[in-house]
């Protein structure tokens, strides 16, 4: 038998079959020969998140039972963002122990508790693991859950806007994965009109999906007409899935003359791919005015995703870069060197 020694590979000899789905930006499904060429060390992961990938591994075995099983794993990874093969040789280790070549196999509760135990997996946030579960029930064929029909009926307008209290997030984000379930038009209307409870839970979860141009510009819309920076936040969020008006939005931040650290944070976490050649050097100057830690942390989120780093490396070596941002770049260095 052919040795084991990818993910991939254990998946495939069992006999099941699988779908990995990327959650450490947004929740995306990984194409198989994508994720094998991250298992070999050929590609290097497309979007980090300090210093990590971030995996679902949705596995089943449909000759055997109906059940399906999921890894929730987060792999480390190097300075050139490639997999670390040996955090995740030691996962199929452990997974090797407790399961022997079946990855379905029933599990004593001895097994499970150290099949659990172990650094290499983590919890998702509510919302991504709403959104997740959305789309294994689209992949799998199976109906949206229970909360999604009152979701439809509040955001189709045909509930009060204040009678929110009783939505479940799953319901929103059973609604966004399942495309025209609200038509655009009517979802746009209602985009301007809810209050910020439910506003923030639609735009939690819609920033993970391409949206279509009459919700983007009702985001946008909200946007430029909020109150306040938790509204604003909201919708900045939702933006991410809309390129032409998120990178509208990036770039009136970044005219701005200074910007919060909670901006700086939001823009590298959601709408890093508007930080393109024009936009990071003017980013990474805002960002300078944070030295230390904020300045460290982000630089390093932001250098270890593929489509940014060269943008990040030529800005810094950048003669026309500024005192300021030549001092933070100082600092960065010492604090690796310490």
């Amino acid at each position: 038998m052919e040795a084991i020694t990818t993910l991939s590979q254990f998946l495939t000899q069992a006999g099941t079959q699988f779908q990995v789905y990327d959650l450490g930006r947004r929740v995306t499904a990984l194409d198989p020969i994508q994720f094998a060429q991250v298992e070999a060390g050929t590609l290097p992961y497309p979007t980090p998140r300090a210093g990590c990938a971030w995996l679902a591994v949705l596995f089943w075995n449909t000759t055997a039972s109906q059940q399906h099983y999921v890894w929730f794993l987060k792999l480390p990874l190097d300075e050139r963002g490639l997999l670390n093969p040996a955090a995740r040789n030691q996962f199929l280790q452990m997974v090797v122990e407790a399961l022997g070549q079946d990855p379905s196999a029933a599990l004593s509760e001895a097994q499970q508790e150290r099949l659990n135990n172990n650094p290499f997996t983590f919890t998702p946030s509510q919302e991504k693991m709403a959104v997740f579960h959305a789309r294994v029930r689209q992949l799998l064929a199976q109906p949206a859950s229970v909360y999604f029909e009152p979701v439809q009926q509040y955001l189709s307008g045909q509930r009060p806007w204040d009678e929110w209290q009783q939505l479940g997030l799953q319901g929103f984000a059973d609604l966004v994965c399942r495309g025209q379930s609200v038509e655009p038009e009517r979802l746009a209307q209602s985009i301007a009109k809810l209050p910020l409870a439910p506003l923030a839970a639609l735009g939690s979860v819609m920033e993970h999906t391409a949206l279509a141009q009459p919700v983007a510009q009702a985001w946008f819309d909200r946007w430029q007409g909020a109150e306040g920076d938790d509204e604003r936040q909201i919708c900045l969020r939702a933006l991410a899935g809309a390129p032409e008006r998120r990178d509208q939005a990036v770039e009136r931040l970044l005219a701005c003359d200074a910007l919060a650290p909670e901006w700086l944070v939001l823009i590298t976490a959601r709408l890093w791919e508007s930080l393109d050649a024009a936009r990071m050097p003017r980013y990474l100057e805002h960002l300078a005015a944070h030295p230390g830690p904020l300045f460290n942390q982000l630089y390093s989120d932001l250098v270890a995703v593929p489509g940014q780093r060269a943008w990040v490396l030529t800005a810094l070596r950048s003669p026309q870069r500024s005192e300021a941002l030549s001092a933070a770049i100082s600092q960065l260095v010492q604090s690796v060197k310490g």
